[in-house]
């Protein structure tokens, strides 16, 4: 399993020596109750890194962004002078750890939104796990003959919302590290500290509306520059993923603006959909090399379920979400890119998701990946709901969307690639998403900032049409039109049965590939009846399953919950 790994416990048996690449870089500190590991990608060899100085090792795992911490002797030093209070001058898409053998401490921490993934478990007599992935972390339990329990308020949140929320995971006992956090563990006193190093602010600016536009474009360019240059500095070509949308196109021709060049674009989805219409109008006008991906057979949704879909994300969010993006890297050979250039999340900073004065208890049923939930009366079956949701009453719904659908539903896409390749997002960029969340609602009503943004700095960019309104967005009127036309124009199609232009048009493709149904039916039948899945869950997801929402999504998030708990509790 790609990522970091770490057990501190005694009468530690053997960790199994399983890599499916044997191109991975490996390495480990096997001590007495002491075991350390790192499986990672053989790229930005000069950004991660695992070393050991005198009696201190520190593991860094990603994309090191940081102006002063530029090399593992940086660290070291760094570490050395302000001891772990360093790594708040990280930035970047990362985790890592340092072991202090003197202190007798392990620190273990990750980014500003928790890019990549830790999970652990803490007992205080059987120790403290930590692991990158959360199917590793369980087998790794079950190894050490440690028993857990099934957590089925995560079970009706994929469900129904099609991802987990907080730090909910699928084991009672295994939480999910929340973003910017740092875990102390002291191996002499057998405790935990978990700290929160930063939390996203509600604050707003006072920047007039012109003052906001150029202060975000200023922002956004050195988040741009700073993402493309890491390609620079390993001398490789740039890789970008491609489509008729506004945020990679955004991303990729202000790279170009900047002078970043030799630039690959990968695109896939319906062939004949705008999407894909558009994505190569962009590519052929900006010159770029371009490749597209056609999945006008849907049947890739059924290519080995488990190893392809729900591994990688842990089953964390519905599969199908991420399964064009995961299976087209998959089929695409990475090998000369150090990184994917993506547009992931910039659609929630520039006001698609911005609601003024959002009652969010009220309106539970309609806050999930899955757009809203046809049993809602099983809302109330999440015991930990009415908590999470109450953090959010009395605050804006932009910071629901960052702390919750964004980290722990969009971004599990992109962590899904990460035993491909390493991804980046301007839009994922610390200071240009405090600045998106302090803009106040009322300038990003309809996403007028964003083009009012972009009409002003990048006026390029707008010369291509926007699948979403199938129209060059230039005119406020086309915009607000455009969107609602095309929203119930393909609603309508939808509703009578009639193709609609998606890149993904799962509503067409379930009915016209019925083996897909099929095989969820047979998934169904087979793992309903398991043991571990009281008959309170039984007959919840059975009527959740024959609910059809929106795309038959309640279908994916049911197929998705059984099969995680069979990785989980099948054994």
């Amino acid at each position: 399993m790609i990522g970091l790994f770490g057990a501190f416990m005694s009468d530690l048996k053997k960790m199994k020596n399983d890599f499916s690449k044997s191109d991975y870089l490996i390495n480990e500190i096997n001590e007495s109750d002491v075991l350390l590991r790192r499986v990672v990608l053989p790229k930005l060899q000069q950004d991660r890194f695992f070393k050991t100085q005198e009696n201190i090792s520190i593991c860094f795992e990603g994309v090191n962004q940081s102006d002063s911490l530029k090399t593992d002797e940086d660290f070291f030093k760094a570490y050395q002078e302000e001891g772990i209070s360093f790594i708040n001058r990280l930035e970047g898409n990362y985790s890592g750890f340092v072991y202090d053998r003197d202190l007798n401490k392990i620190f273990v921490f990750n980014d500003h939104l928790s890019n990549r993934n830790i999970f652990y478990f803490f007992h205080p007599d059987k120790g403290f796990i930590f692991s990158s992935k959360l199917t590793q972390l369980a087998e790794f339990l079950r190894e050490q003959n440690i028993s857990y329990s099934l957590n089925e308020d995560a079970i009706y949140m994929m469900a129904l919302y099609g991802f987990l929320l907080d730090d909910h995971t699928y084991i009672n006992e295994v939480k999910l590290l929340p973003y910017s956090s740092l875990i102390t563990y002291d191996l002499q006193t057998k405790k935990l500290q978990i700290e929160k190093l930063f939390s996203y602010s509600l604050e707003k600016t006072s920047l007039s509306y012109k003052d906001s536009l150029h202060r975000l474009n200023e922002v956004f360019e050195r988040a741009v520059q700073k993402d493309w240059q890491k390609d620079a500095e390993y001398k490789a070509p740039h890789l970008t993923f491609m489509s008729g949308g506004m945020d990679a196109r955004t991303n990729m021709m202000i790279a170009k603006e900047l002078g970043f060049e030799n630039i690959t674009s990968l695109t896939f989805g319906q062939s004949n959909s705008k999407d894909l219409k558009y994505a190569k109008e962009i590519a052929t006008g900006e010159g770029l090399f371009a490749f597209q991906r056609f999945l006008d057979n849907p049947l890739y949704l059924l290519d080995n379920i488990i190893e392809n879909y729900i591994i990688p994300c842990d089953g964390l969010m519905m599969f199908h979400s991420s399964a064009h993006a995961s299976s087209t890297i998959r089929s695409f050979n990475v090998d000369r890119f150090q990184t994917l250039h993506t547009g992931i999340i910039g659609d929630t900073l520039f006001g698609s998701f911005s609601k003024e004065n959002f009652d969010i208890v009220k309106n539970r049923a309609s806050i999930g990946f899955t757009n809203f939930v046809a049993n809602p009366s099983l809302l109330d079956k999440i015991q930990s709901l009415p908590k999470i949701l109450e953090k959010y009453q009395d605050q804006s719904f932009d910071l629901f969307i960052f702390e919750q659908r964004n980290i722990n539903a969009s971004l599990i896409g992109e962590r899904a690639m990460q035993g491909t390749i390493d991804s980046l997002s301007p839009f994922s960029n610390l200071e240009l998403i405090k600045m998106g969340l302090s803009i106040p609602e009322k300038y990003k009503a309809n996403q007028m900032l964003y083009f009012d943004w972009l009409s002003q700095y990048h006026p390029q960019i707008l010369k291509y049409k926007w699948e979403k309104i199938e129209m060059r967005p230039n005119r406020k009127y086309k915009i607000i039109l455009g969107k609602n036309f095309k929203k119930y124009f393909n609603g309508a199609k939808k509703y009578f049965g009639l193709k609609y232009d998606s890149m993904n048009p799962y509503n067409q493709w379930l009915k016209d590939f019925p083996e897909i149904i099929q095989t969820f039916d047979n998934i169904l039948e087979e793992e309903i009846n398991k043991t571990y899945i009281s008959d309170e869950i039984r007959k919840d997801l059975k009527e959740i399953y024959r609910k059809d929402i929106f795309e038959f999504r309640n279908k994916f998030t049911v197929i998705t919950a059984l099969l995680a708990m069979k990785i989980y509790f099948d054994y």
